[in-house]
């Protein structure tokens, strides 16, 4: 089972919940294959590739979205085993480890019936 860190970790970026809550509903997503530029940027040196990812910086015909999503997303949800991620077939998968985060999805899925945030009790003390 993975830990709590690995779960908000996995969580804590708008575009990973996107993607794990998009797996709650289908089995599979298609990737959208990167454009000769965003893959000359992956292919990059390390450091050049930190520097644009961090920075305002943008490269003509690149999508910084779609190269953060190949570099950094998809690659800390495989490691958890959120996802398996088959880079050929530009397809993600539910992983081994998905339903363990499974009840956190639903709740910021705010599925009907399932446990909300929204409207649970909290304690005040005085």
């Amino acid at each position: 089972m993975i830990g709590n860190d690995e779960a908000f970790e996995a969580l804590a970026d708008r575009r990973r919940r996107q993607l794990l809550v998009d797996l709650l509903h289908d089995d599979s997503l298609l990737v959208p294959q990167l454009s000769g530029a965003s893959r000359d940027l992956l292919a990059a040196h390390e450091s050049l590739l930190g520097e644009y990812l961090a920075g305002p910086r943008e490269v003509d015909g690149a999508d910084k979205t779609d190269v953060r999503t190949y570099h950094v997303h998809l690659p800390m949800l495989v490691e958890y085993g959120y996802v398996e991620w088959d880079r050929d077939a530009h397809l993600v998968t539910r992983g081994p480890a998905f339903d363990d985060l499974r009840p956190l999805l639903e709740v910021v899925d705010g599925r009907p019936g399932e446990r909300r945030l929204s409207g649970a009790p909290v304690p005040i003390r005085r």
